[in-house]
């Protein structure tokens, strides 16, 4: 549970003095954020999240609600952020930057099957395929650099094995020319409690904290080792097809993006285990904060390191001719 920033009802008040939305009716904290402080917001004329960003700078909120309002305009799957009377997407409340996002219905499947996996393997390629027009610029906030920066940082807390992986999987990726794969905007973050459904159908795509220009297939990559995964985590086939299948039926991938799966899976799981440990070791404080387990990726990392090559013939198969 992570709340970082109180808001008081009068404090709100005052805010939604800026906004077209109507009285605030009902108010309170969404325990489910990891990095900022969300409030579900109704009014007389609806319902939405007010969100207090904690550690984003001006540019990458441009970047972030500037792409929400593109999906969303191009009819992805999306929650658009409201404009205020000012025209601007967010403005300071209580010493952070803060914007209310319209609420989408449904909820979060714990356990997704196929057809689940299918259908937010649709919405990921119309994602990519919208975003090819958006003007706007960020890297990767958690790629190759911050990965290098944060490992001499949690050096202390990285054993001598670990360290080892840590160190392959980077020559691995720097060593693969990533130059060759298609890119764009893309979610950088589609775990299955990012995504929302209403009656076994994809109400929508949530937290855009990490939206950034990136390859499609590290986007994909990020997916699978989370959404096509058992206990062990073993990907399961079924799974996996339905995701690879739906995106190609909106977006084909290119060769070099099939054979770039088997290490983006490791890059991905790297990137994930590192920003939890990081969290885990440098947390931000607030009156309620909670840090995932980093054990998860590390052991994910182990796992997909063991299986380039059964990997990769596992993908051939999803080439398209």
């Amino acid at each position: 549970m992570s709340v970082f920033t109180t808001v008081e009802q009068s404090q709100l008040e005052q805010f939604l003095v800026r906004y077209d939305i109507g009285k605030a009716r009902g108010f309170r904290p969404i325990p489910d954020g990891i990095t900022n402080t969300n409030y579900q917001l109704e009014t007389d004329l609806g319902d939405f999240v007010l969100t207090l960003y904690e550690h984003h700078s001006d540019d990458e909120l441009d970047y972030m609600l500037g792409l929400q309002r593109h999906m969303a305009a191009k009819s992805v799957l999306c929650p658009a952020p409201v404009e205020d009377r000012r025209g601007d997407f967010y403005s300071i409340l209580n010493q952070r930057p803060a914007a209310i996002i319209r609420r989408l219905p449904g909820a979060v499947i714990v356990t997704p099957d196929a057809q689940h996996c299918a259908q937010v393997g649709t919405e990921l390629a119309r994602f990519h395929l919208a975003g090819q027009d958006y003007e706007k610029h960020r890297n990767n906030p958690r790629g190759i650099d911050w990965l290098l920066a944060a490992g001499d940082m949690l050096e202390d807390n990285i054993s001598v094995d670990d360290q080892l992986l840590f160190d392959s999987t980077l020559r691995d990726y720097r060593n693969f020319d990533c130059s060759a794969l298609p890119r764009g905007a893309i979610h950088a973050d589609l775990f299955h409690d990012n995504a929302l459904f209403v009656d076994g159908q994809l109400s929508g795509i949530i937290d855009f904290d990490y939206v950034c220009e990136e390859s499609f297939a590290f986007d994909i990559a990020v997916m699978l080792n989370d959404w096509c995964i058992d206990s062990q985590g073993q990907l399961d086939e079924a799974r996996v097809a339905a995701i690879l299948n739906a995106y190609q039926a909106q977006r084909r991938l290119e060769p070099e993006e099939i054979e770039a799966l088997p290490l983006m899976l490791r890059f991905g799981a790297l990137r994930f285990w590192l920003s939890r440990l990081y969290d885990k070791v440098f947390p931000l404080h607030g009156e309620l904060t909670f840090i995932k387990n980093p054990a998860e990726f590390r052991d994910l990392l182990c796992l997909r390191s063991g299986q380039q090559e059964s990997l990769r013939k596992s993908f051939l198969q999803h080439r398209m001719k």
